[in-house]
């Protein structure tokens, strides 16, 4: 998930230089988090908004509304997550209460096997609840609120002692590079008809297909992360009024769009 902030971590960075600056971000994020909640307890609000004809243009929604609602439902608040923990970290560093640009532990001794100890019995513990959970329903219902646990343990653990933060694996370090185009490719190419069907390039050769579907999906999730990273830099620069200047021509753009998707049919060329 830090992976998945990383972009909103270098947009906040000028949030920790000053106070002001602090209390700006904070309120984005708790507004931002209301208007999820909002969205979250109002399932027809969701449905209506994302069934609006703009929306349904521009995001070519031929699916079930429904369907997108509870899977959005279940990580809603992930996001929010990753930027408040992105935001966290680097307020600790602009601080100097943790750095992690040597080897050893992040904290004393003591506080690094408490923290160390701490997350490993809610991983346990949060694994031993999920898997004896009678009701799925319940369970989906506290998901949201509760997953960020072993999520942070893992990360504490990773991290806060010396000898694990300064190993890892060339490997999975370039799979994390493209964490969130996997996690969202999935329902785009592995997925499909509202992830109650599989894509299927060779009928008949199970192992064979999924062996081919893989080597695509990993394929299209890297050329996604290099295409948005090119695309983050060039439309959101670092100077506001650029910024601005190129939404207006963005939001511009979107709506001739919207207009010639909706009445193209209709105008005749000559």
């Amino acid at each position: 998930m830090p992976e998945a902030s990383g972009c909103t971590a270098r947009l906040s960075f000028n949030a920790t230089d000053n106070s002001s600056g602090f209390v700006l971000m904070m309120f984005k994020l708790l507004v931002l988090c209301g208007i999820i909640a909002l969205l979250a307890s109002m399932q027809v609000l969701f449905e209506s908004l994302f069934s609006w004809w703009p929306a349904v243009q521009l995001f070519q929604l031929d699916g079930s509304i429904r369907e997108w609602w509870f899977r959005w439902q279940l990580d809603r608040y992930a996001v929010s997550y990753g930027m408040f923990f992105a935001f966290t970290y680097l307020g600790l560093k602009k601080l100097q209460i943790i750095d992690d640009s040597f080897h050893g532990n992040l904290f004393t001794p003591c506080v690094t096997y408490l923290i160390v100890t701490l997350s490993v019995c809610i991983t346990l513990g949060y694994t031993v609840f999920m898997t004896t959970c009678s009701s799925k329903v319940e369970c989906n219902r506290l998901h949201p609120y509760i997953s960020f646990l072993p999520i942070t343990s893992f990360i504490l653990v990773r991290n806060v002692p010396g000898y694990l933060r300064s190993r890892y694996s060339t490997f999975f370090a370039w799979f994390g590079k493209i964490s969130l185009e996997l996690f969202i490719g999935q329902y785009h190419i592995w997925l499909a008809a509202d992830t109650k069907g599989i894509l299927v390039v060779i009928p008949g050769y199970h192992t064979l297909n999924m062996l081919i579907t893989f080597f695509i999906f990993v394929c299209v999730a890297h050329e996604i992360s290099a295409v948005t990273g090119t695309l983050a830099t060039t439309l959101v620069p670092r100077d506001f009024h650029t910024v601005m200047q190129r939404l207006i021509m963005f939001v511009l753009f979107l709506c001739v769009m919207l207009l010639y998707g909706h009445f193209g049919d209709k105008i005749q060329l000559f």
